[in-house]
């Protein structure tokens, strides 16, 4: 046991000495953002140099992002952290660097100080920050550093508390197949009004199920219950979590906004408003021949069961073909032909095709691969999905695109490094054959009028 624990002890100062070189080399970024925008504003030959369009960050994070297969967000993070760490918390990063604290510990320092303006004030709570990481762990840190924070700047403490409320919003992802995380961002009174109700509910019901259960066994013997008609007395077997969650999803389901609208007519229309999802299911799953296949679009798996409900009230059918053997879709049956291209991109593409960028479909443009005033072509081979940072960034700086059979997109780094996105709902059981020799391939297609 002892060797395990030195052993395990020198493997984390390994590491955050490896945390701290890289936060060194993140730390560098901020000079050659700098050093590019003078070489873009050279090549214009103004001479003039100027941060309001950020192109040369945004350039730059890109490669990083792409050549670590990190999210640009992450990236920029990182590049923040290390500028933060190396400028305003050094000492933090020496330790780190002397594996005295761990990466966590000094990512957290870092995160939670760099709202304090004032040198000295910093310096005071980087000291005493210090010395608690030396005994607390990261989730132990974490609140007391944020208590630390307010006493030392109990005013800068309250103008952020005002501000964060402005960042209010919900999102949602994919946690694992069959499984989404709703995260809402809310006011602090509000959230914790939040979960304190849906509680008290789970426990009303948890309780009352638990009774209900006792009362159906002692009375199992005698024949007693009939719950349901069947003569089987019905009980909910869901635990208070699962409770908890469905009594969230039902909440905010089938509630009517009654708060929100200025006029009568406004909060009508507000109640009129119901949930809405895009599912795919293959038809052998729909009709029980097949099993699997069926998803929420964008996010993953759902239950074969649940999707065939769904289907059953649905009001409207989109009938997809799809490629058998890349899963690539290659056309959309729908009455309306003049939005059939879209949909098909939309459906094929599922979110921004630059590496990396998660951005829904439905939210991103459409984009020419080869421009359309360079004679690119208005089909499935010439067009992708591109959020309007990439969509721009494609256009203003040295990343280069072109398409591939297979909607497969080949980027082109201002480095040269070579980036390949695939549809997502390719099957790559042979990924090389989906690479023709010639990446200029364009299908035989009719030139069709441009629809947007």
């Amino acid at each position: 046991m002892d060797d395990l624990v030195e052993d395990l002890t020198e493997s984390r100062m390994l590491g955050a000495r490896a945390f701290a070189a890289e936060m060194f080399f993140f730390e560098r970024a901020a000079g050659l953002v700098v050093r590019r925008e003078q070489e873009r504003a050279a090549q214009a030959g103004d001479g003039a140099v100027t941060s309001s369009s950020q192109w040369g960050m945004r350039e730059l994070f890109a490669e990083l992002a792409a050549a670590l297969h990190l999210s640009e967000w992450q990236v920029a993070r990182k590049v923040s952290m290390g500028w933060t760490l190396v400028h305003r918390f050094f000492e933090t990063l020496c330790q780190a660097s002397e594996g005295r604290i761990s990466p966590e510990h000094a990512t957290l320092i870092g995160e939670t100080g760099a709202v304090i303006e004032d040198d000295q004030v910093r310096r005071e709570y980087e000291a005493v920050a210090l010395d608690m990481a030396g005994e607390l762990t990261p989730a132990q840190l974490r609140p007391a550093l944020s208590g630390l924070v307010s006493r030392l700047d109990p005013e800068g403490t309250q103008r952020r508390v005002r501000d964060a409320v402005k960042r209010r919003k919900v999102t949602v992802r994919e946690l694992e197949p069959g499984l989404a995380r709703v995260t809402a961002d809310v006011p602090t009174t509000q959230g914790v009004g939040i979960v304190t109700r849906i509680t008290e509910i789970a426990d009303q019901l948890f309780t009352q199920n638990q009774t209900d259960r006792a009362e159906s066994e002692a009375a199992a013997p005698a024949g007693a219950g009939d719950g349901d008609g069947s003569g089987e007395v019905v009980v909910d077997e869901r635990t208070r979590s699962q409770i908890m969650a469905d009594v969230f999803s039902d909440l905010l389901l089938t509630n009517v906004p009654d708060g929100h609208g200025a006029t009568e007519q406004a909060r009508e229309n507000l109640g009129a408003i119901v949930g809405t999802v895009q599912v795919t299911i293959p038809a052998s799953t729909l009709t029980g021949e097949t099993v699997g296949g069926s998803e929420v679009v964008g996010f993953g798996a759902i239950d074969d069961e649940v999707a065939r409900d769904l289907a059953g009230a649905a009001r409207a059918w989109t009938r997809v073909f799809t490629d058998p053997c890349t899963g690539v879709p290659t056309s959309v049956a729908r009455y309306r032909p003049s939005k059939r291209q879209r949909l098909l991109l939309r459906v094929r593409d599922e979110h921004c095709r630059f590496p990396g960028c998660r951005r829904p479909a439905h939210k991103c443009d459409v984009d020419h691969t080869l421009a359309y005033a360079d004679g690119g072509t208005t089909c499935l081979c010439n067009l992708a999905h591109l959020c309007k940072r990439h969509h721009t960034l494609k256009h203003e700086t040295d990343w280069v695109v072109i398409q591939l059979p297979g909607g497969i997109l080949e980027w082109t780094a201002p480095t040269g490094r070579i980036h390949h996105t695939r549809p997502p709902g390719t099957v790559r059981f042979e990924p090389i054959a989906l690479i023709a020799d010639e990446p200029r391939h364009r299908h035989a297609l009719a030139r069709d009028p441009a629809p947007f």
